[in-house]
């Protein structure tokens, strides 16, 4: 069986590969950084900012991942699994070198650019994962699988922060990399050993060949993607989405960094403590996520985004009115264990609405650039921090109003996106999904 015709399949494959995102995305944005915030005082809000940056710049790549994965590939092992398999092996080979370096959390810096140098290959990979959804789902299964892949990512990052806050309390930080690349090796194996579709080379030595289905050539020239791109954005609803892209999650991006200096300095919690709370928040965001996906299907993925996103922003502002109940261990673990699930619903309904609006045969890149600029918000948002804080000497709780009024302004573009212009200019168009070979 292979992935284009076997349900179980395809849903299995697409959710390891977002469960290895998870892992060290949780390990490096919560546990690492809390890590360092509590057994050093000395470094700045501006260096916390900036590690957390680094982590994250590579998922800005994706943008230029895309039109690659889409040129060029080895046809006879499938369109999008030459590239995950390549990918998921940097990813391991990575954490390896790190392994090789010992306990370099005092080297912010070296720490910075290795995190940087995975996460490279973690955004490939990602985008890898994404266009063999596009290429392998049927219309009726996108909502609900992009709620199960982001659950599985959620479940990875879970795991990624208690997991390796627990190994490097107990062991150090060498031997809880070392995990995350046992589970990574472990993973692997899903790319490894299924096929896209009948027919294809599992390994380059297996027999087989290309399959017909998508186009069988291994090249493309880049000058169609680029076509098909102008033509894409052309459209109202395309371009606003575009915008809403990166304005939609800075808020996210300043609380993210906000709540680890805060609890681990102001508020007294320990980086353990930190960890449990944000690691135990991966089962709301798991029920949201599944819910998010069924309820965008149902009521529609603009009602999701509003709900999610704009949730998350409500929720920072009322948490930021009640200073008073900060030290109340209740109060906080409860902000800090709720506020994720808002995030997966918004993000799962963004994921849905761009797999909606990708309508041309460079599809996989136009969903790409959907959510590149997603993360170049988030990064955004996670250098502004710094600026609030050690510029503009705003105090937590005026960053918490700031954060949750960048959550909440850019919902008003919503409105003029419309799913309905996009099928009747595709409609109109119909383009033939032709390969040009170079």
């Amino acid at each position: 069986m292979a992935l284009s015709d076997n349900r179980t399949e395809r849903m299995s494959m697409l959710c390891a590969m977002y469960v290895a995102q998870g892992l060290p995305w949780g390990f490096m944005l919560n546990t690492v950084v809390s890590y360092i915030t509590d057994t050093d005082e000395s470094i700045s809000a501006t260096q916390i900012g900036r590690l957390t940056a680094m982590i994250l710049y590579p998922w800005t790549f994706k943008l230029a991942w895309a039109p690659l994965i889409d040129s060029a590939t080895i046809r006879s092992m499938g369109r999008r699994r030459p590239w995950i398999i390549a990918a998921q092996l940097m990813m391991a080979i990575t954490l390896l070198s790190l392994i090789a370096m010992g306990d370099i959390t005092k080297n912010i810096e070296l720490l910075g650019w290795m995190f940087f140098l995975h996460n490279c290959f973690a955004s490939l990979q990602d985008v890898a994962t994404d266009a063999l959804a596009i290429d392998i789902l049927p219309a009726q299964e996108q909502g609900r699988v992009n709620g199960m892949m982001w659950a599985s990512k959620l479940l990875g990052k879970g795991v990624g922060t208690a997991a390796g806050g627990w190994i490097i309390k107990h062991y150090g930080f060498p031997e809880a990399v070392m995990a995350q690349f046992l589970s990574l090796f472990i993973i692997m194996f899903f790319p490894l050993l299924m096929v896209e579709r009948p027919g294809e080379r599992r390994f380059p030595w297996s027999a087989g060949q290309a399959s017909s289905e998508g186009g069988a050539t291994s090249l493309r020239s880049p000058m169609v993607v680029l076509k098909d791109l102008l033509q894409a954005f052309s459209l109202r609803s395309t371009a606003v989405y575009v915008v809403f892209g990166v304005f939609a999650i800075i808020g996210w991006g300043v609380i993210e960094v906000l709540t680890k200096p805060l609890y681990t300095r102001d508020l007294g919690w320990t980086a353990a403590e930190y960890a449990y709370w944000t690691g135990a928040a991966v089962f709301p965001e798991l029920v949201a996520a599944l819910l998010g996906g069924l309820f965008a299907d149902r009521f529609g993925r603009r009602f999701i985004m509003i709900l999610g996103l704009g949730g998350y922003g409500l929720l920072a502002i009322v948490y930021g009115a009640f200073q008073n109940l900060w030290m109340a261990g209740w109060f906080s673990a409860a902000f800090l264990f709720l506020n994720p699930g808002f995030i997966a619903m918004g993000a799962v309904g963004y994921n849905s609405m761009g797999m909606r609006l990708s309508w041309t045969r460079s599809s996989a890149t136009m969903f790409t650039i959907y959510m590149t600029l997603s993360n170049v918000g988030h990064v955004v948002g996670n250098e502004i921090y710094g600026r609030l804080r050690d510029g503009w000497q705003l105090s937590f709780q005026q960053t918490l109003y700031v954060g949750g009024a960048f959550m909440l302004v850019p919902l008003v573009l919503l409105f003029l996106v419309s799913p309905s212009e996009v099928d009747r200019v595709r409609a109109e168009n119909n383009p033939v999904h032709s390969e040009d070979v170079q």
